[in-house]
């Protein structure tokens, strides 16, 4: 191959390889409100309590870094609350925290749990129409489950980290200012399993060189299923629909 095609060839290369829209560097800052129910239950042993849950509205807060350094990932820092109440009515009995619940009994629960993640990750495609990431994330689960019947109360805790897998993706529709956009984590290992993702629609509200800001609304869904985590048992999912604001500088 003599050089000028092998020139050629590597500035065809190098074109298609790159991404058509280069990364600059930029902070991206976001709130979301989501209004979710929860449905599942836990326990101490093989046999859950299924519980009755109110719905809540939660809020989740997250800030982006990316940079035009190539080969370095990208940076997400998420943080979240997954709170939630309920009751159960008892078939059989229930010992949970050392403390045991009868038959026939109508028992309160309250849940309170940080859910908080670090994301590195990757553009794989980052232009004007399409974008897709991929990458690592850290999950904290941390809180508290209340249980109490009016009579005696119990609480146990669990804390757990989770090395989970990252991808999103994002299209544009040109020249419309709105997007479709979703991201997922997801891990299963040793019987337990921890989804969260989230599907929604942007639209930019202001797109100038200083800052954009863009609205964002969609569904969000967590599921954790925990198989003797710190002595619980659990199969839960959080789920309902989220209103956010994005302001990118």
């Amino acid at each position: 191959m003599t050089f000028k095609k092998l020139a050629l060839a590597s500035a065809l290369v190098t074109a298609f390889a790159l991404p058509a829209k280069a990364d600059v560097l930029g902070v991206y800052v976001g709130a979301q409100g989501w209004q979710n129910e929860a449905t599942g239950g836990f326990s101490q042993n093989a046999n859950l309590v299924d519980f009755s849950f109110n719905e809540k509205t939660n809020t989740n807060l997250y800030l982006k870094f990316e940079h035009p350094i190539p080969l370095v990932p990208n940076a997400r820092i998420r943080v979240g609350k997954l709170e939630t109440d309920g009751s159960a009515a008892l078939t059989s009995s229930f010992t949970f925290g050392g403390e045991t619940y009868r038959v026939n009994d109508n028992i309160d629960t309250t849940l309170d749990f940080t859910n908080n993640d670090a994301t590195l990750y990757w553009e794989l495609l980052d232009n004007d129409l399409v974008a897709f990431d991929f990458g690592l994330t850290a999950k904290n689960i941390k809180g508290d489950f209340l249980v109490e019947d009016g009579t005696q109360s119990s609480m146990e805790e669990v804390s757990v980290w989770l090395p989970m897998g990252y991808v999103a993706a994002k299209v544009r529709i040109p020249f419309a200012g709105l997007y479709a956009y979703g991201d997922a984590n997801f891990v299963s290992y040793d019987g337990s399993k921890v989804h969260d993702y989230e599907v929604g629609i942007g639209y930019d509200l202001i797109d100038n060189l200083a800052v954009d800001v863009a609205l964002t609304a969609g569904y969000r869904e967590v599921v954790i299923e925990l198989d003797d985590v710190d002595d619980i048992n659990a199969d839960l999912e959080f789920s309902g629909f989220f209103a956010g604001l994005e302001v990118h500088f």
